[in-house]
C-alpha cells in the first residue's frame, strides 16, 4: 500500500531562524505504521508534492498552526481524485471541527499502537472520521525509533 505523509509548507517571516533538520512528529509517526505501508514522505518546505504521482491514501501532518490552510488545500486537491485523507499533528487537534470539513478521517492523539486499526479500516473502506485518541496515552513502550530513512 501506497501511503504519503505530507509535512505542509509555510511562508517564513523575514527573521525567521532556519532549521535543517527533519520535522520530529512525522518520522516518529512513520515508525508508528504496520510493516506493509511503503511510506513517502514529503516535507514541502523541501520538495514539491507531484499529485500525479500514483498513491493509495494520504497522511498529513500539521504541527503548527500556520500550515493548516495549506494542509486544508492539499486534501482538497487529493479528495477530488477520489484519494482518502488523514489529517493528524498537534494543529490538527486545535482545529479539529474545521479540518474536518477537508479530510475523510482526522487522527487526534499518538499514533503508537493504534495504526494497524485505522490502516484495517482504511483497507476494508471503513475509514472513521474521527480517531479521537487525547485521552488515551499509549504505552511508552510501544514508542520506536523515529524513521530517519525518509
Amino acid at each position: 500500500m501506497k501511503f504519503k505523509l505530507i509535512y505542509p509548507k509555510w511562508a517564513k517571516l523575514d527573521r525567521q531562524t532556519e532549521f535543517h533538520l527533519p520535522p520530529h512528529g512525522p518520522v516518529v509517526f512513520a515508525a508508528a505504521l504496520p510493516a506493509y505501508v511503503d511510506v513517502d514522505f514529503i516535507d514541502e518546505n523541501l520538495e514539491a508534492i507531484d499529485f500525479d504521482e500514483a498513491v493509495d491514501f494520504v497522511g498529513i501532518s500539521m504541527m503548527l498552526t500556520v500550515q493548516v490552510k495549506r494542509g486544508w488545500e492539499i486534501a482538497d486537491i487529493y479528495r477530488k481524485k477520489g484519494v482518502k485523507v488523514m489529517f493528524g499533528g498537534i494543529a490538527t487537534m486545535l482545529h479539529a471541527e474545521e479540518t474536518m470539513e477537508h479530510a475523510d478521517a482526522v487522527f487526534l492523539g499518538e499514533a503508537e499502537g493504534r495504526m494497524e486499526q485505522v490502516f484495517a479500516d482504511f483497507r476494508n473502506n471503513k475509514l472513521q472520521p474521527c480517531y479521537d485518541f487525547i485521552k488515551d496515552r499509549p504505552d511508552i513502550g510501544l514508542v520506536g525509533p523515529a524513521r530517519r530513512d525518509l
